[in-house]
C-alpha cells in the first residue's frame, strides 16, 4: 500500500501513514488530475512532426542532395575563378 502511496509524490504530506487512507478518493483525484494532459500533447506533436520531416527527407532526400551538391560545385568553381 506504501508503495502505491509513493506514486503520488508530492501529492502525499510527509509523515503520512498509509493506516485509514481512504483510496477511492485518492484514485478519484488522480483521475481528475490534468497537470499532465499539456505536456502529453505538446510530446504528441513533437512526434507529428518529426514522423512529417523524416517523410519529407525520405521524399524528397535525393533531389536535395543533388541541388546542394550543384551549390557546392557552383561555389567552387566560382572560389577557383576569383582566385585565378
Amino acid at each position: 500500500m506504501f508503495r502505491f502511496m509513493q506514486m503520488f509524490g508530492s501529492r502525499v504530506p510527509t509523515g503520512f501513514s498509509p493506516e485509514g487512507v481512504d483510496v477511492k478518493a485518492l484514485l478519484k483525484r488522480f483521475h481528475e488530475d490534468e497537470e499532465g494532459q499539456g505536456m502529453t500533447e505538446y510530446i504528441i506533436i513533437l512526434v507529428l512532426i518529426a514522423i512529417f520531416v523524416i517523410l519529407v527527407v525520405k521524399v524528397f532526400g535525393k533531389k536535395i542532395k543533388g541541388l546542394f551538391g550543384q551549390s557546392t560545385n557552383a561555389l567552387n568553381k566560382q572560389v577557383q575563378v576569383e582566385g585565378a
